[in-house]
């Protein structure tokens, strides 16, 4: 949700004909999107970046002791760029949140001790300058080119294995990659070890029923690995392999998980 949120940021989401519409609520109105209320700060010279942030996280404690778990709260800082260096550095005066997805009923009892304590350390830190609430549409629908993608990095998965170009491989793999489900688990430094290992490398390899969910910033693979040994023998398993995307919107294997045929 929130990646799809993020995307979205900076782009009002209804067209000239929604704007026109009225409903009795926020949600109602921006039934095909989400309802994000962002606010930004002044901190005021007696005040701090932190306690700016723990109104924030009091804020969304105070959600959360009331059971109202579908929304949440991100906390930004400005960033302001130096015209004379180039460099970037975070202001220590402006601050902003974003309330995603605010529940319906609107404000708070102004009478609750916990609403007016978080209330309190805000207004102790800060001055809200501007407030507004925006209806934010999905991003675009991505899943077929991301799912055509991922299937393609599966293959080269395998071919790079079969071809034993360690290197290649470690391009596809995170530093932090795991795989489970052999004797013991195996690290990225395992699995390339293996590979250029032309004592362990086999004479092919084959993938098959390979499928792709997509979620957000990570997409779940699955499908049988085949490779046929240099001396014949032929070794069937199924896997299923964790994609993440990272901020440059590449993406790398994170885990892997394998097994028997049909287990």
């Amino acid at each position: 949700m929130l990646k799809e949120i993020m995307i979205g940021l900076g782009a009002l989401a209804a067209s000239g004909a929604a704007m026109a519409q009225t409903a009795p609520t926020a949600d109602a109105l921006c039934a095909k999107g989400q309802v994000v209320t962002v606010r930004f700060n002044e901190i005021k010279p007696t005040g701090t970046i932190e306690g700016f942030n723990a109104a924030a996280v009091a804020n969304q404690k105070f959600y959360r002791d009331k059971g109202i778990k579908g929304n949440v709260q991100l906390v930004g800082r400005a960033m302001v760029r130096d015209a004379a260096t180039g460099t970037w550095s975070f202001s220590d005066k402006r601050a902003s949140t974003a309330h995603v997805n605010p529940p319906g009923g609107g404000r708070g009892d102004p009478n609750d001790p916990a609403w007016k304590a978080f209330v309190a350390q805000y207004d102790a830190n800060s001055t809200v300058t501007a407030q507004q609430t925006f209806c934010y549409m999905p991003a675009i629908d991505e899943t077929a080119t991301i799912t055509a993608e991922i299937k393609k990095f599966e293959q080269v998965w395998a071919d790079k294995a079969a071809a034993g170009d360690a290197a290649g491989l470690g391009a596809l793999l995170d530093d932090s990659y795991m795989s489970y489900g052999k004797a013991k688990p195996e690290t990225k430094a395992d699995i390339l070890a293996n590979t250029a290992d032309p004592k362990k490398r086999p004479a092919s390899v084959k993938i098959s029923d390979v499928t792709v969910k997509v979620d957000g910033g990570y997409a779940f693979a699955q499908g049988v690995w085949t490779e046929t040994a240099k001396d014949g023998k032929v070794t069937s398993l199924s896997f299923q392999d964790i994609w993440k995307q990272d901020r440059e919107g590449n993406w790398k294997a994170m885990m892997s998980q394998v097994g028997p045929v049909g287990s």
